[in-house]
């Protein structure tokens, strides 16, 4: 009769642990670790046109806070920062970094004390991968903080039929510049009828740049590190007639990096 019950109490409490397993693991599975966090569903790649650009970008742009991206080159790596400021422009720039756009691209056109200009290329290749992404422009986005000075990145445009001076998608270029005197920046100012403000002329008489683009060009970032892998590519042999450069300038692949917690 013992024996019988304590196979009757085992059983029970058989069955007991069991049901305890089965909810821990349950709400193990419902809730998972309280320290894991949910991972982002990225976007299905789809083709951008002007009528849903800004749509588009500002939902990307609200999933995507990272603002600094690594530019590898066949020459050292670039690291850029995007400015909060500019939002399509910099929800475009991590768009295209996100799904390896600028992968095998080039510095195409290198005009020492200038710019550095990438993002594109003629290769067949990276033309079929181009249409993925779509026919679109960016409106611009001028901000009165955010000019030509040395380091700066800023955004391509077309001259021809763009009143508004919408930027291109993939074209970017890294500003080299010089330096002004005083002089030189007020017959600037005077040749383009513009008024630069002190902000303006504090930057341009000591870091440098090209003051004539400020407000032809969205620019969106600025170099934080590698500025130097910039200036060493600024210095490389071109053709005369189109300022490609003789070696190729290779942009192997962009990272992104990652927020701090």
């Amino acid at each position: 009769m013992d024996a019988k019950i304590n196979t009757i109490l085992i059983f029970f409490c058989c069955l007991l642990i069991g049901s305890c397993d089965k909810n821990k693991e349950e709400q193990s599975s419902n809730t998972g670790p309280a320290t894991k966090k949910t991972k982002k569903k990225e976007e299905k790649l789809r083709p951008l046109k002007d009528k849903n650009v800004v749509e588009v970008l500002t939902l990307f742009g609200e999933d995507h806070a990272e603002d600094k991206v690594i530019i590898k080159t066949n020459f050292g790596d670039i690291t850029i920062q995007l400015y909060e400021n500019t939002p399509l422009h910099k929800a475009n720039f991590l768009r295209l970094a996100t799904y390896k756009y600028f992968d095998n691209t080039e510095f195409y056109r290198v005009i020492k004390d200038f710019v550095v200009q990438g993002g594109d290329t003629d290769e067949l290749q990276h033309k079929g991968k181009k249409r993925k992404f779509g026919k679109y422009t960016i409106p611009a986005e001028f901000q009165p903080k955010n000019i030509h000075k040395k380091g700066a990145i800023a955004a391509a445009r077309n001259y021809e039929n763009n009143p508004t001076k919408r930027s291109t998608p993939f074209d970017f270029y890294i500003v080299l510049g010089t330096v002004y005197n005083q002089l030189q920046l007020d017959a600037l100012a005077k040749e383009n009828n513009v008024t630069f403000s002190p902000y303006q002329t504090e930057i341009y008489t000591t870091i440098g740049g090209t003051a004539n683009l400020d407000g032809e060009h969205t620019v969106f970032g600025e170099v934080i590190e590698g500025m130097e892998i910039v200036i060493k590519i600024a210095q490389e042999e071109v053709s005369p007639e189109d300022n490609w450069p003789i070696k190729d300038v290779s942009i192997i692949s962009t990272e992104i990096i990652q927020n701090q917690n």
